[in-house]
């Protein structure tokens, strides 16, 4: 989705692209081993990525939008998202601590707990993901936005403001 302030499609396509692979990881009990290797490491790159996209696609709204001061790190942000109801800070903060645990090295039990709760993250990106569309829809196009500012405007207007 283009929006006219808030432009969410790296994170559509982090997260699409990260439910693509969780398929195939569910799939791959067929596969030679060193298959099923490369297919888990490349489901732990897409949870990286999505987690990265997810932070920095927060920062841009809280900027762009709530405006916020750019000067924040990922914990920060994702504090501030909780407060705004857009997601859970405590998963949130678990995941990213998660993506710094993993960073270049995919082996170990860190990276199986990972694998393990990716199911959980994919569904916390997607409901993420919707939320902020819905917080950032009314900006999707130059007419969707002067509707809502109209609308905002009858709500303030019938108020006595």
């Amino acid at each position: 989705m283009k929006n006219f302030g808030m432009d969410t499609r790296q994170l559509e396509d982090a997260v699409a692209r990260l439910g693509e692979m969780l398929d195939e990881h569910k799939r791959m009990g067929e596969l030679p081993e060193v298959l099923q290797d490369a297919v888990s490491e490349s489901l732990m790159h897409r949870f990286e990525y999505t987690t990265e996209m997810a932070w920095k696609t927060a920062k841009r709204y809280l900027t762009e939008v709530e405006g916020y001061d750019n000067a924040v790190g990922p914990k920060t942000v994702m504090r501030i998202c909780g407060e705004l109801g857009l997601l859970d800070p405590e998963k949130w903060f678990l995941y990213l601590e998660a993506r710094q645990n993993i960073s270049h090295d995919y082996s170990g039990s860190k990276t199986k707990a990972v694998l393990d709760a990716v199911d959980e993250f994919y569904a916390e990106a997607r409901r993420f993901l919707e939320v902020l569309k819905g917080r950032v829809g009314w900006l999707a196009t130059p007419e969707a936005f002067r509707a809502n500012i109209m609308k905002r405007y009858e709500v303030v207007r019938k108020a006595g403001y």
